[in-house]
């Protein structure tokens, strides 16, 4: 890809996350659990689309990770090696975070309403921390892109022609979304927490499908496959229509009001992404885009520790200075925090993670047949991890 192209895939990232903290620091918790009395700044209700808008980049991108990659094992030592070393870092200091320094528990927002154990910090590391508690809320996305790799690492196994993986990811993201959509009239079937509805989404991430399918769709689209781009509009679809039914179950006044405007903003999003794989990246706008697309760089360890640090922060700073000003000095903390935790996990550990991995996969590949060599031809233009 040109330089401006790269560019504009991590001017997607850091889009996705500073609406994301935002959400978190702005919209997540009501005014008195921050200790805010007065002067709240204005809450950014839609921004956890950003997490979605994730999934549409991660879609673009992981599919040319596969096409890369010469075997399946390949491909997955590659996403194994980009995830974990950071994401085992973030379990082990956030769960230690936690007992050092105090994080509100907000039964009424469904935010740490009871403190991880041991086991919860095990469960995290192998990504099923919705058996017990998640050390913190914002892993839950890590465990739908892990799933969602695992899913594309099946399928390239099975479904060697591209063309045809494609259509297969694309139509089960259209026949899974509607059975979810299906299953939230029923969310007061079952026992507890466990409903149909989040039967669904921990076993088949059904929900979150045709976001990683819009992904996948816009760069085939960019590359010429015929017939992608009436699957990639009904994906667009299915996913926005996930997005408004997202907002409405868990808004509690204006519903459908407030499921409008989030729609409406995951929209304008899809339209920067859908312009950008019909040949037209972002806008250069000097120093700005420069600054967002450096912010997109360090999204993945920014998104693994802002949510915790940030509330606990947020929790004192309101005590002692005004909210606004508070939020600036979270933002910004959380951010230098970003930066040390990439130098030191995210990127020192990812080629031994990623040696070790692929002499497991390929140990594991020598016995499973659909860690086999991909059999399809490179695609024309490769993109950025």
């Amino acid at each position: 890809m040109s330089a401006r192209r790269d560019q504009t895939i991590d001017m997607f990232r850091g889009i996705a996350i500073l609406l994301v903290v935002l959400f978190h620091f702005t919209a997540r918790l009501p005014a008195y659990a921050l200790n805010i009395t007065e002067g709240a700044p204005w809450p950014v209700f839609f921004g956890w689309v950003g997490v979605y808008f994730f999934f549409i980049i991660s879609g673009y991108c992981i599919f040319m990770t596969l096409e890369r990659s010469a075997t399946v094992g390949v491909f997955l030592a590659r996403r194994i090696s980009r995830i974990y070393p950071a994401f085992v870092a973030a379990v082990l200091i956030l769960f230690v975070f936690g007992l050092v320094a105090y994080i509100p528990s907000v039964p009424e927002a469904k935010f740490h309403v009871i403190p991880p154990n041991l086991l919860d910090v095990v469960m995290n590391l192998f990504f099923v921390g919705e058996i017990g508690e998640w050390v913190d809320g914002s892993f839950w996305s890590i465990a739908v892109e892990v799933k969602f790799y695992l899913l594309v690492a099946l399928l390239a196994g099975i479904f060697h022609d591209r063309e045809r993986f494609t259509r297969v990811f694309a139509w089960l993201a259209l026949i899974m979304a509607p059975i979810w959509a299906v299953s939230t009239l029923f969310s007061h079937v079952g026992s507890g927490p466990i409903t149909p509805q989040s039967m669904l989404k921990f076993l088949a991430i059904a929900p979150y499908l045709s976001f990683f399918a819009v992904g996948i769709l816009g760069r085939q689209f960019e590359a010429g496959t015929p017939g992608t781009g009436r699957l990639l509009a009904a994906n667009i679809v299915v996913s926005t229509v996930v997005v408004w039914i997202e907002a409405y179950s868990f808004e509690l006044h204006d519903g459908w009001l407030t499921a409008t405007v989030c729609a409406l903003v995951y929209l304008a999003l899809v339209a920067l992404f859908v312009r950008f794989v019909r040949g037209t990246p972002m806008p250069s706008v000097p120093g700005l885009s420069f600054g967002i697309a450096q912010v997109g760089l360090l999204s993945f360890s920014w998104y693994l520790i802002h949510e915790n640090v940030g509330i606990s922060m947020l929790t004192t700073l309101d005590l002692y200075m005004p909210a606004h000003a508070a939020l600036v000095v979270t933002v910004v903390s959380t951010f230098l925090l970003a930066i040390g935790f990439a130098t030191l996990f995210e990127w020192r550990f990812r080629k031994p993670v990623e040696r070790l991995a692929l002499v497991v996969l390929d140990w594991i590949g020598q016995r499973v047949s659909w860690l086999a060599p991909l059999r399809s031809a490179p695609m024309a233009q490769p993109a950025a991890e």
